[in-house]
């Protein structure tokens, strides 16, 4: 009368691998594939590292890069001057062309050509070299920051997968509880019109099949819930496929000492760039501005060279002292983040021993419970046990099984995301 869970799994197994053959499955590695070549984030990180490519392209022109154009144009009153003069400047690199003219006079009183150039460029750190250093050490900050974002969304991406796939299990087994109860249901009901069984175990087994149908109906709602869900992340699930269980990996303890490492690698790039706006601030506090000019005038015929100065002096550099401070702390931050990460090993690694110890624990209580259902379910048939007691350990069982198959998927899991938190 009373058939196991494990029985009817077996006789749903021909069913299963006919579909199986029919039918393409999906793993979780599918999905992530679809992740990273459609995903907003993708995307969005493509974009965020486009942004240096653009500099860098500007950078590579240097100082040929733009054209500036200056005018300047003044009205005089109440002086001999009296009058309107104009003065225009055109640069290109280090190319110059100036004009003047005033309009009072009808007199040009500038017309040169000449080039300019910033000395410091040829001895000291030139403005283009630190841009492109320090452009190149934002990059790969944004690199890292990208991945760990991608990584992130990947970690619970395989979360879901884990959850759909709990509750794609925990249909399948309230589809056999429902036809238990529904047998269960019709022979109480039998008895109980004849007067051999009570009218608890009557509404017993009424209420166990009505709640046994209404569950059913729930989870298939909430797996619909899972499975839209994955549209966050801009991936499908196969219409007429599967998706495959998850399967663990065997991790090794060199899986575990490059976990997080690039939090530590951010660090000694944002050191790096401190280190630069150290540099540059130093060398351009130490060193005067120097301009060389030497031009040509058209109105005169003749040859002007110059020679520009400047120089500040502060009484405290604050800016120096910040940008040390900052070295400082971030020396700091880079010892402190090695032993989090020391300890995060470690960690991980309890991690990974309490979900093996949590699977086969699960595995273990699910077979007694089974042999407990087993037994109760024949003392039932043999009419030396009560109804009541059978369905208290089909129910435990059925629990039991849900529990193996949560534990065997979170130490899956677990093993798929532990490459996603480098």
């Amino acid at each position: 009368m009373i058939k196991s869970f494990e029985s009817k799994k077996i006789m749903a197994l021909p069913m299963m691998m006919i579909f199986g053959i029919l039918s393409y499955g999906t793993n979780v590695d599918d999905l992530i594939l679809q992740y990273e070549k459609n995903s907003y984030t993708t995307k969005i990180n493509e974009k965020s590292m486009k942004k240096f490519d653009i500099k860098d392209k500007a950078l590579k022109n240097g100082d040929w890069n733009e054209i500036t154009v200056n005018s300047d144009n003044n009205y005089t009153l109440h002086s001999e001057a009296n009058g309107l003069t104009m003065e225009n400047n055109v640069k290109y690199g280090i190319f110059y062309y100036r004009n003047g003219y005033n309009f009072r006079s009808k007199e040009v009183t500038q017309n040169k050509i000449g080039i300019s150039k910033t000395l410091n460029d040829y001895f000291g750190y030139s403005d283009n070299n630190y841009n492109k250093k320090t452009n190149q050490i934002s990059r790969n900050i944004q690199k890292i920051t990208n991945e760990a974002t991608k990584n992130s969304e990947i970690r619970d991406l395989i979360d879901l997968y884990k959850n759909y796939k709990n509750k794609e299990k925990e249909i399948e087994q309230e589809a056999l509880t429902m036809e238990d109860t529904k047998k269960d249901y019709a022979i109480q009901a039998k008895k109980y019109e004849v007067g051999t069984a009570s009218k608890y175990d009557y509404e017993l087994a009424k209420n166990e099949y009505e709640n046994s149908q209404l569950k059913y109906e729930n989870l298939g709602r909430e797996l619909q819930i899972l499975g839209e869900q994955f549209t966050i992340y801009n991936v499908k699930l196969p219409e007429k496929g599967k998706l495959d269980d998850l399967k663990k990996i065997e991790l090794k303890k060199d899986d575990f000492y490059g976990l997080r490492l690039s939090e530590a690698e951010t660090i000694e790039l944002n050191t790096q760039l401190n280190a630069e706006q150290l540099k540059k601030e130093m060398i351009d506090y130490k060193y005067p501005k120097l301009t060389g000019d030497i031009g040509y005038s058209l109105k005169d015929h003749s040859v002007v060279a110059g020679l520009s100065v400047s120089k500040s002096f502060k009484r405290y550099n604050d800016t120096v002292e910040d940008l040390k401070n900052e070295a400082d702390k971030l020396k700091l931050q880079y010892e402190q983040k090695k032993n989090e990460l020391m300890s995060n090993v470690g960690q991980q690694m309890i991690t990974y021993t309490t979900y093996q110890t949590n699977e086969l624990t699960a595995e273990n209580t699910m077979n007694i419970k089974k042999r407990e259902y087993e037994i109760y379910s024949k003392k039932y048939e043999l009419g030396v046990d009560t109804y009541s007691n059978y369905v208290e350990k089909r129910n435990n069982y059925k629990k039991a099984v849900m529990d193996y198959e949560t534990a065997k998927n979170e130490l899956a899991a677990f093993t798929k995301k532990i490459k996603y938190y480098k």
